[in-house]
């Protein structure tokens, strides 16, 4: 069922386009604060300190897609996601590069993920299955491989430490089919730790492209 903050009047949805419009306030499973904002008739989710969904604008994979064909990413039949959000990477596989397969959504936050499907489904993108759980523990106990897999984990502005340790990585390129892309956002916080994350990243892919944004490191591996 459609949560009661998704339905906003018109007059809000034209506002939006002038201001971001704060729709409703909440907490989560994980999270103590959660605002949910429309901008520009797009959704935003909020913490106190960092955003996490955009719609089809969010940056960080939006720059990623670009780097990769078109084409491909249209023929693509699977995505794992870890880190919903608010469902941005669907939302942009989805209109931007008409993607028709199948998305595997892992969120940790249970009020998230039940928003995040809830406004999928309004825009059509039903080919979903949902998992509340830790992403560390889901990568390591799945025995699928999918053509895509997207990482977006954030406390606050910062990836925790367990997911850019070995045993994740290493455990999230097994969930990786032969001659798919990995990707992977990042927020830079400490050079000696984001060398310490590079090394991780190169000792498992043999393949990395980096695509920075301001303080985001967005990794593309193969």
């Amino acid at each position: 069922m459609l949560h009661p903050f998704f339905k906003v009047s018109p007059l809000k949805r034209i506002l939006s386009y002038i201001v971001p419009v704060t729709v409703a306030y909440s907490h989560g499973t994980e999270n103590t604060f959660l605002e949910f904002i429309l901008y520009r008739n797009q959704w935003q989710l909020a913490t106190e300190d960092a955003l996490y969904s955009d719609g089809n604008r969010y940056e960080p994979f939006r720059l990623a897609f670009k780097h990769i064909e078109k084409q491909h990413l249209a023929t693509l039949s699977s995505c794992l996601i870890l880190g919903t959000g608010l469902g941005s990477i669907a939302q942009i596989l989805c209109s931007r590069y008409g993607y028709k397969g199948h998305f595997s959504l892992v969120e940790i936050d249970r009020t998230i993920l039940d928003w995040a499907t809830d406004q999928l489904t309004t825009q059509g993108i039903v080919n979903i299955s949902a998992h509340c759980c830790n992403a560390a523990g889901f990568v390591k106990e799945d025995v699928k491989q999918y053509d895509l897999v997207c990482i977006d984990i954030f406390q606050g502005r910062e990836v925790p430490e367990v997911f850019t340790e070995l045993e994740f990585l290493r455990n999230a390129r097994q969930r990786l089919a032969e001659g798919g892309i990995w990707i992977m956002n990042y927020i830079i916080n400490d050079e000696k730790e984001l060398a310490a994350y590079m090394r991780n990243i190169r000792s498992v892919f043999s393949v990395v492209d980096v695509v920075e944004k301001g303080e985001n490191r967005i990794l593309i591996c193969r």
